[in-house]
Parts: structure tokens; C-alpha cells; sequence
């Protein structure tokens, strides 16, 4: 069999383009129709989907920075708030340190007054309490001189002296007087011994 020369090649593949034309043409076409059809809603839904997507990222974004900005604006809410109770407490506390110091001081220095007071009234005490032993000690002084200088004019058994002296001395200790005493406070020439009130 003798080699084909390229004009015969070409022109036998040319029949056979127009063979396969003529057998597979018009489902070729049909194929070509729907693949056109498929690409163009292919196309078309890829750009619905870029859309719709394009939307949502608008809407997201959207939603998405109004809560942000709404939670940064509670939390600089809450910071203020914070901020203010906290101020507010510490005010409170500043004012309740002053009171409670203020009253710890009036305390004290109420305290102190009293205290001095007290003192002063107890040392005023102690100096009338101290006269007033002095001025009893020298009532019962001179009393007793005066009654010594009584025993010089007048002459007083032992019994006698020894009643008037525990008189004398049941009054200093402050216990009641014994009625029967009184009658021996009286001398033997019917005369009364006088005995100073010791209060």
C-alpha cells in the first residue's frame, strides 16, 4: 500500500470532519447549547452566591461593629459607673475615717476634762477632808486641854475617867453612844462633863 501524500491525508481527515459533522453535529451543538446554558447559570449563580455573600459580609460587618459598639460603649458605661461608685466609696470611707477620728478625739478630750475634773474635785476632797481633820484634831486638842484644865478644878474617880476616855473614843471610832455612859460622864459633885460632837 502506497504512503499518502499529505494533500490525500488532508483532504480524507476533511471528509471525515464533515462525516463526524453530519453524525455527532446537531448533538454536538445541543451540547454546546447546554454547556453555554450551564456556564451562563453557573455563572450566574456564582455571582447570586458572590452577592448574597457580599451581603452578608455588609450585614455581618454591620451587626457586627454596632455590637462592638454597643459593648464598648456599656463597658466605658460600666467603667464610669465603676469609676463613680468608687470615688463615691471612697468618699464615704474619707468621711467616715474623719467622723470616727473627729469622735475618737472628742472622746478623748472629754475624756481628759473628766478625768482632770475628777482629779481636781478628788485633790478639793482630799484638802477639805485633810482641814477637816485638822480642825477635828484641834477641836479634840483643845477640848481635851480643856478639860484637863477642867481635872485641875475638878476631881474625877478613875472609874469616871476611864467612862468619859471610852466615850471620848467610841465617838472618834464613830459608833453610837451608849445611853448608860452618859450618866457616868457625870462628876461626883453633880456637875456634867461636856463632850465636843465629833461628826
Amino acid at each position: 500500500m502506497a504512503e499518502l501524500t499529505r494533500d490525500e491525508m488532508r483532504e480524507r481527515l476533511g471528509n471525515i470532519d464533515q462525516i463526524r459533522d453530519i453524525i455527532f453535529g446537531a448533538q454536538l451543538r445541543e451540547y454546546d447549547n447546554r454547556f453555554d446554558k450551564i456556564e451562563s447559570e453557573v455563572s450566574m449563580l456564582q455571582q447570586d452566591i458572590q452577592d448574597r455573600v457580599e451581603q452578608l459580609k455588609t450585614v455581618f460587618s454591620t451587626e457586627l461593629r454596632t455590637t462592638v459598639d454597643s459593648l464598648d460603649k456599656k463597658i466605658k458605661t460600666l467603667t464610669v459607673n465603676t469609676q463613680e461608685d468608687s470615688a463615691d466609696f471612697r468618699q464615704q470611707l474619707d468621711r467616715l475615717n474623719r467622723k470616727f477620728s473627729g469622735n475618737i478625739d472628742s472622746l478623748n478630750s472629754d475624756l481628759e476634762k473628766q478625768t482632770n475634773a475628777l482629779r481636781d474635785e478628788l485633790g478639793q476632797t482630799r484638802d477639805s477632808l485633810q482641814d477637816d481633820v485638822r480642825g477635828l484634831r484641834t477641836q479634840v486638842l483643845d477640848e481635851l486641854e480643856r478639860r484637863f484644865s477642867m481635872l485641875k478644878d475638878v476631881k474625877v474617880s478613875r472609874y469616871d475617867m476611864a467612862e468619859i476616855l471610852f466615850e471620848l473614843g467610841m465617838r472618834l471610832k464613830g459608833s453610837e453612844f451608849v445611853p448608860e455612859l452618859k450618866e457616868a460622864a457625870t462628876t461626883n459633885d453633880g456637875s456634867q462633863v461636856i463632850f465636843p460632837e465629833i461628826s
